[in-house]
């Protein structure tokens, strides 16, 4: 009986420790989170899609709709000739900048990050509805408000 609570107990703890709210903070551990949240594989190349314009409703600036439970937010800039800039913040600070272009086929966002990070290309299914932009990938939807 001593030993089954002994092992309930250790068991308990063990549990406990797993379940813990602290959230890692991706700032003190190195990571780049603009940079973590985009990256995966690389996009299917765009060399062979027909070129088309960027839908005038696009460039600007667009903000996380929602930081979420870690506090965490972007800032996007599509410029009107294709540049890209992409601002980070977590709880408040500065979590960096990425740099970029992009094109845009169909509805389907082609970017190519050349700075901040190591470069590398990811693309976003986008939909525009009057100042929301949703940008659909692999990891599903990140919801942006258009602020300028």
């Amino acid at each position: 009986m001593k030993r089954f609570l002994i092992a309930l107990v250790l068991l308990a703890v063990l549990c406990a420790a797993g379940c813990g709210t602290e959230t890692q903070d991706p700032a003190a551990s190195g990571q780049n989170p603009i940079a973590d949240r985009t990256q995966g594989d690389p996009a299917p190349s765009d060399a062979s899609l027909p070129e088309e314009g960027i839908p005038q409703e696009l460039p600007g600036v667009w903000s996380s709709a929602d930081a979420g439970k870690l506090m965490m937010s972007e800032t996007i800039t599509f410029g009107e000739d294709g540049d890209l800039t992409v601002t980070g913040t977590y709880q408040g600070g500065d979590m960096g900048t990425i740099y970029g272009t992009y094109r845009v086929v169909g509805n389907t966002i082609f970017c190519s990050i050349t700075g901040g990070t190591t470069p590398y290309q990811v693309s976003y299914a986008f939909r525009i509805d009057g100042r929301t932009l949703v940008l659909t990938d692999d990891d599903g939807d990140a919801t942006y408000l258009r602020t300028s």
